[in-house]
């Protein structure tokens, strides 16, 4: 894997590698990127990509301070565990904050059945109205509209987004916990609670405490 397959420009300078082109490119983007991304911005094919990030993640390990890691159907960088007290005194708030029972509960419903209408929620909830759970669901990006349901009223319906994974750290959603391993009564709300708290949304920092409260309860706007 040299820069000899480029006709033109190469990819980096003497001394630099694959590898370093790719760790280079997780460093300035801060998010996930997947391989047909990569393949995109390198001209690189499959093979090589896969080659190479397994290089990197050999590469990143302690005492380095980051750790390539696979989510959401890609790879992003995130600082190390080991330094996670150090790096907490710098990160006081994360933007996201930690999704409230209510909140779980419905983006539970929402993972394990989706696509799903808050008629549906509600039901399966045994709420009034889970419509501000959605409203705030949708404010964070963990979920989005995917069409009207072709049912009286046609209902809005939902799934879950990639920041759904990265929030839970997931590559798939063939990655949540299996329901048959929980009991009776809420067990989607059960199993996905057991991944929170989660990667902080969107962050190249893991493993820190979630310091903001999120107060929403089930009470508010109403969500089609």
């Amino acid at each position: 894997m040299t820069e000899e397959i480029f006709h033109e420009e190469p990819l980096w300078e003497e001394g630099g590698d694959l590898p370093g082109a790719l760790e280079a490119l997780f460093v300035a983007t801060g998010e996930v990127l997947d391989l047909a991304r990569l393949v995109e911005l390198t001209g690189i094919h499959e093979g090589p990509l896969r080659q190479a990030i397994e290089k990197l993640e050999e590469r990143l390990t302690a005492p380095r301070g980051m750790r390539l890691i696979e989510v959401g159907g890609g790879w992003r960088l995130a600082t190390a565990p080991h330094y996670a007290n150090l790096v907490s005194k710098l990160v006081t708030t994360l933007r996201s904050g930690r999704l409230t029972p209510a909140q779980i509960e419905t983006l539970a419903i929402v993972a394990y059945r989706q696509p799903v209408t808050v008629p549906e929620i509600n039901e399966l909830r045994g709420v009034t109205s889970a419509a501000n759970q959605v409203k705030s669901l949708l404010e964070r990006e963990l979920i989005v509209p995917a069409g009207r349901k072709h049912v009286v009223g046609r209902p809005m319906t939902y799934i879950t987004t990639q920041k759904f994974l990265l929030h839970f750290g997931l590559r798939t959603l063939q990655d949540l916990p299996r329901l048959a391993d929980f009991g009776e009564g809420n067990i989607e709300a059960q199993a996905l609670a057991q991944l929170e708290p989660a990667l902080p949304e969107g962050s190249m920092f893991e493993g820190l405490e979630d310091v903001a409260d999120d107060t929403v309860d089930d009470n508010g706007p109403q969500a089609s």
